[in-house]
């Protein structure tokens, strides 16, 4: 009995039994967060690159017939060369360029085109910038002369700038590499993450999982997809039209696209800028190839997205944007998973509010709307 003296020495000694394990098992995963902090940020990227290629790696290995060592070492390959390509494409042209412009500059060359006279009558600062384009292109030399000081700011600024972006490429490049190796161990790994999710939560946990695999997938079609292909598009033309640091502009077209800002604010002075320094014909062409792709991702990216998924468009959309604001490009994945998760846990709440007492078919676990999804 409770009440008696031994009943109540039973409570207490359970209970400090409970604690004391509760405790330790609480230290125990702090300290894991904790020596897994330094490499949460390539562990998040390698899991997310491993679920969102996993199809494709599916499809390998089942037309080849290859082991799955070998077609997630494909896969790995392929991701790597996708990488490094376009940064190598992109370093090479900006070095070709830089050097291009200081051989000009040595030589007394003019860098900076004359300004057309219509710019004086821009508003605001119309006049202001005339003259400034005008010095740059009489003598870039002393203008540069007359603001060293700001441009060693700017210099430092890209040259931190550099080394970040440096620094994510080789952790990119290192999470492909891990993914390869979870890809390797998928089925395993897939079985384990299930059968987790099935005991903490039991259907409702293994229907999650696979509504953050969709999510991911979907995610990364809608955004990295769209952005890749609208950004490869945009830099072939300028390449094509010859518009300087095309590479450079390319690659920021890319960031923007995926952050959802879009490559407009780089491509709308880059056509302004084309009808002063080409030929009309020239101008004309590259504006109609490129205005249509401004807008490519606002059709691509939400058939992509919402494909074979129950949760709204709107909500994977507020995912990306506030995921991206909040947590960065790993927040991209990160936020439409959490809030696809949250909208599910808000349709079940809401229908098993709505069941009737005596409604037994709805309260049946094969009539759950996780199940009905899964």
């Amino acid at each position: 009995m409770i009440d008696s003296e031994r009943g109540r020495a039973e409570i207490s000694r359970f209970a400090i039994d409970l604690a004391i394990r509760i405790a330790l098992i609480g230290v125990v995963v702090y300290v894991s967060l904790l020596l897994l902090r330094p490499l949460a940020p390539l562990l998040l990227w390698s899991i997310i690159l491993s679920v969102a290629v996993y199809p494709l790696y599916s499809v390998l290995r089942r037309r080849l017939g290859l082991r799955p060592g070998l077609t997630a070492t494909l896969i790995s390959l392929l991701l790597l060369a996708v990488l490094l390509a376009p940064v190598a494409i992109l370093s090479a042209s900006a070095i070709e360029s830089l050097d291009a412009y200081a051989r000009m500059l040595l030589k007394g060359e003019h860098i900076v085109p004359p300004p057309p006279e219509s710019v004086r009558d821009w508003p605001l600062i119309g006049t202001r910038l005339h003259d400034l384009w005008q010095a740059a292109s009489n003598d870039i030399r002393a203008l540069l002369a007359a603001h060293v000081g700001q441009i060693a700011s700017l210099g430092r600024w890209l040259g931190r700038v550099t080394a970040g972006v440096f620094f994510e490429v080789l952790q990119f490049a290192g999470a492909i590499i891990v993914a390869g190796v979870l890809l390797a161990y998928s089925e395993r790994l897939t079985d384990t993450v299930r059968g987790v999710a099935g005991r903490i939560a039991d259907s409702r946990g293994r229907h999650f999982v696979e509504i953050a695999g969709a999510t991911i997938r979907n995610v990364s079609q809608g955004v990295i997809g769209v952005a890749l292909l609208q950004s490869a598009l945009l830099g072939v033309g300028m390449l094509v039209a010859d518009v300087p640091f095309a590479g450079a502009l390319t690659f920021a077209c890319l960031v923007l696209a995926i952050v959802q800002v879009g490559p407009n604010i780089v491509m709308i002075p880059v056509i302004i800028w084309a009808w002063t320094a080409m030929p009309a014909l020239t101008a004309a062409i590259f504006t109609v190839y490129t205005a249509p792709l401004l807008f490519v991702d606002n059709v691509l990216r939400p058939v992509l997205m919402a494909r074979g998924l129950q949760t709204p468009m709107a909500v994977i959309l507020a995912g990306v944007i506030c995921g991206t604001l909040t947590g960065g490009l790993i927040g991209l994945f990160v936020g439409p998973v959490v809030l696809a998760v949250f909208y599910d846990l808000v349709v079940v709440w809401v229908a098993a509010g709505q069941r009737r007492p005596g409604d037994t078919a709805s309260a049946s676990p094969e009539s759950a709307p996780w199940n009905a999804s899964a």
